[in-house]
């Protein structure tokens, strides 16, 4: 069991303790005015030069500081970590709702009923749309933090690259949603054909169940378009490398872009011009250099085709899992034990005044006549 603090920085206020005790100190007693026939009645006596204060209404003192103290807690947010408040913290859960494409509303509600807080994020690019949520998540109060992936799971909408930089503890979930029809959509591959560089263009036909490829043209392009440098005992493979990548083709949408790729320990590469400029490591194992290559040139320009065919089942399930334990450092803003520290002041007040309204009456009970003397 432990005490955190929600706005640690009021504790401050603890200080202001000090001002009831000073003001009971400095206030100023008025004597008691008494008629008197004659002052030569009065006995003498000696007034010491330094009178020592003392706190008078004790009870009301004691009372005005623990208003003041209690009020500091208060605005400091205890909150006290209990197993069972920490159990129930786990069964609560924050979702970031992640929707693909038009995901209707109905969808969403459905998804986000239950939830302690939910949001939803729609960005043109599924990455940048998950990096949203979890900016959200870590804003989120103490709860269990998943993601949920809504809308249509085709081919080419989402991939194990967008997910990777979410968090280990944030849990991942997807609703997959009904697939509208699409039209015949075309798709360029950069790919080498009896060692000439071409564009090959495929018309993509989109079923329900399957997608269908033909080829509508080839067209031969620079040579130059896509080179690669790499130190003098790696050239042999980087251009190995390069010469297979190629011959397996790589989607491709920009044919204007010249595109060049350095490998570590590369020197000075001769001017580009305006070429893009990739630099990678060395790829080990070197059995996979070609499909290194491959994959850095796939993400150069991406035709964006989403196939009609739904992301299937088991690779669903391989990304799915069940969100971790809340975060230790979670933002408390919607907890804490601060409302009984509110009704102790709000109870201390009412003491207060009762003390004040009492003061009068007391005094007046110890008004008893007294021996006059005179300094």
């Amino acid at each position: 069991m432990s005490v955190s603090w929600i706005a640690p920085s009021a504790l401050i206020g603890l200080a202001l303790v000090a001002l009831p005790i000073v003001v009971h100190l400095l206030a100023r007693h008025h004597a008691r005015v008494v008629a008197y026939p004659s002052l030569r009645f009065l006995r003498e006596t000696q007034l010491a030069v330094w009178r020592r204060r003392s706190i008078e209404d004790a009870a009301l003192l004691i009372c005005r500081i623990a208003i003041i103290a209690v009020t500091a807690l208060a605005l400091a947010g205890p909150v006290l970590q209990t197993p069972a408040r920490t159990a129930s913290h786990a069964k609560r859960t924050s979702r970031a709702i992640v929707a693909i494409d038009s995901s209707e509303r109905s969808a969403i509600a459905a998804v986000s009923e239950g939830a302690l807080t939910s949001a939803t994020f729609t960005r043109p690019i599924v990455a940048d749309a998950l990096a949203d949520a979890v900016r959200w998540l870590d804003r989120q109060p103490p709860s269990a933090r998943e993601i949920v992936v809504i809308g249509e799971l085709r081919r080419g909408a989402i991939d194990e690259s967008d997910l990777a930089p979410v968090p280990p503890q944030i849990g991942l979930r997807f609703v997959p949603g009904a697939l509208s029809p699409q039209p015949e959509q075309t798709m360029s591959i950069l790919a080498r054909r009896e060692g000439v560089l071409m564009r090959i263009d495929r018309l993509v036909h989109l079923d329900a169940d399957a997608t269908r490829v033909s080829e509508t043209g080839n067209t031969p392009v620079p040579g130059d378009l896509v080179r690669i440098v790499a130190a003098p005992r790696d050239a042999e493979l980087a251009a190995a490398a390069l010469r297979a990548a190629l011959d397996a083709g790589v989607p491709w949408a920009d044919f204007e872009r010249r595109v060049l790729i350095e490998w570590d320990g590369a020197a000075q590469p001769p001017p580009a011009g305006s070429a893009q400029v990739i630099r990678m490591p060395v790829p080990a194992p070197v059995a996979s250099a070609a499909d290194a290559v491959r994959d850095v040139l796939a993400n150069v320009t991406r035709p964006g085709l989403k196939e009609p065919v739904t992301i299937s089942s088991e690779q669903l399930a391989r990304w799915t899992r069940p969100p971790g334990a809340p975060a230790a450092d979670a933002p408390l803003s919607d907890e804490g034990d601060r409302r009984w520290f509110w009704a102790a002041a709000l109870a201390l007040l009412a003491v207060e005044w009762w003390l004040r309204r009492s003061a009068p009456a007391a005094q007046a009970a110890t008004n008893a006549p007294v021996e006059a003397r005179v300094a």
